[in-house]
């Protein structure tokens, strides 16, 4: 007879952990099943560990050049153990958030194991964890639901390339606690391009093979232009409409879309070249959910093909960051829980790029904008106009707003330090549809870096005097004179 359950969520990541406490606060009885660890991509491969490397290696480029502090420039050691031993201690510290016993106190019955769909309403288990109470467990768990939640996030995507078999890629370095002494990085996308930065900067020789014409090719053309010219001073070779053909041990041929090809001798050979979902041995075909390409395909609703199964997070292959898994769960136990159904709506959605300077972006980029609007308005400034980036000695940058001739925020980039959260002023204004000329308003405590907003936002004034209204409004003056 199989256990019944209200919600049964598959995936421990971000996206099933907001589903399964979001329905267990709101009474209903929850089994979650995660086959490894709680916390999934974020907390073990992703988020919390790679930035914990990007704040290590930020240290060591700044003690390089602390000249421009006005201190002696040091070079340090590089102890790739210590390095790796420490972010680790971050991954602990950050874990206690993903505790088991934290949800198990909510009621939520957490099954260490691997999960599939039997039908519409029905999830077998094969238990690999210890009992979870005083009372031993069966091997194979079967558990009926009123809805099911697909959670199971997305891997790396290894490309078929001819002898690629000994590689690494995100996943696999962070269990290392040694670094190459060269590496070349395949994809040129948000992965990639930090951990080129990171490599980089704990003393690798780098350089990044993009079959693209470009890097994270998503941002605006001048986001993408500063970035490169960051990276290229700092050592890190970046070849755009380049592709791997073919690996023979250390030895990587690569060609372009003129036929040209070149050899390239690395050590090791870091895969980051785009994402496939976590699809496969979970059933889901005879349970009547729909899989295109690796991902489980849902509606706007976050509804897939079979009724009451869900999905929600990287295993649907829409914007996979950690913020929207949280983001789309929230909305997935409000439209299964109650009445009617909310969409999801991507239109205020940042993200951000690790770097160092960071990169923030919201809404469209300058092209973008120009092809859906065609007349449209751009108001920027120059970290190096900004006195807190003057004395913080981070003058690298930008802000860009992009705008409608109504002064509606249609995107907005920014190239700085902390550019993550800088972006949000931004993205809040955009939600609650303040005009440019209102951000151009705000008073910022002096000195720091959200002056750079009212800065870019008060070029909408100076482009406004050269206007007919501008001409008008200094003719009302001198007549009133």
């Amino acid at each position: 007879m199989p256990e019944q359950f209200d919600v049964v969520v598959i995936g421990g990541g971000t996206a099933g952990l907001v589903t399964a406490s979001g329905c267990a606060r709101l009474g209903r009885r929850v089994a979650l099943i995660e086959r490894e660890a709680l916390g999934g991509d974020c907390l073990w491969t992703g988020c919390v560990p790679t930035k914990a490397l990007v704040a290590s290696a930020k240290l060591a480029h700044q003690m390089r050049t602390a000249g421009a502090w006005g201190l002696e420039p040091h070079t340090p050691p590089i102890n790739p153990k210590s390095i790796m031993d420490s972010m680790r201690e971050v991954q602990r510290i950050a874990g206690k958030h993903d505790d088991p016993e934290k949800f198990r106190k909510l009621g939520i019955d957490v099954i260490e194991g691997t999960a599939r769909l039997v039908s519409g309403n029905a999830v077998e288990v094969e238990v690999s964890g210890p009992p979870l109470t005083g009372q031993p467990r069966a091997a194979v768990l079967h558990l009926a639901a009123k809805d099911i939640v697909i959670a199971t996030g997305s891997r790396t995507a290894v490309p078929p390339i001819d002898g690629l078999t000994d590689f690494i890629d995100h996943v696999s370095f962070l269990k290392r606690d040694s670094f190459p002494q060269s590496v070349l990085i395949l994809g040129g996308g948000y992965i990639g391009i930090e951990f080129a930065q990171i490599f980089r900067r704990l003393g690798c020789e780098v350089v990044v093979v993009e079959m693209l014409d470009d890097i994270i090719y998503k941002e605006d053309p001048e986001v993408i232009a500063s970035v490169r010219q960051i990276l290229r001073e700092e050592g890190i070779e970046i070849l755009t409409g380049w592709a791997v053909k073919s690996v023979n041990q250390k030895a990587v041929r690569i060609e372009n879309k003129n036929g040209e090809s070149r050899e390239l001798g690395v050590d090791q050979i870091f895969v980051a070249s785009g994402r496939r979902g976590n699809s496969e041995n979970l059933g889901l075909e005879q349970a009547g959910v729909k899989v295109e390409r690796s991902f489980v395909v849902v509606n706007k609703y976050l509804q897939t093909m079979a009724p009451r199964i869900w999905a929600c997070g990287d295993i649907h292959g829409h914007l996979q960051f950690t913020h929207v898994a949280a983001y789309e769960a929230v909305k997935l136990v409000r439209n299964m829980l109650f009445p009617g159904l909310s969409a999801v709506n991507y239109h205020d959605v940042p993200w951000a790029l690790y770097t160092d300077p960071e990169v923030g972006h919201i809404g469209m980029t300058e092209p973008e904008a120009r092809e859906k609007f065609g007349d449209i308005r751009i108001y920027k400034v120059e970290m190096a106009d900004v006195d807190r980036a003057v004395v913080d000695r981070t003058t690298r940058g930008f802000v860009k707003f992009v705008c409608d001739r109504k002064g509606r925020i249609l995107g907005a980039h920014a190239v700085c330090a902390n550019a993550s959260t800088l972006i949000e002023e931004i993205v809040l204004a955009r939600k609650k549809g303040v005009k440019i000329g209102e951000l151009a308003q705000l008073v910022s405590a002096y000195p720091s870096l959200a002056d750079a907003v009212q800065k870019a936002a008060s070029a909408y004034y100076q482009n406004l005097s050269g206007s007919w209204i501008g001409n008008l409004g200094r003719k009302i003056a001198a007549w009133s004179q």
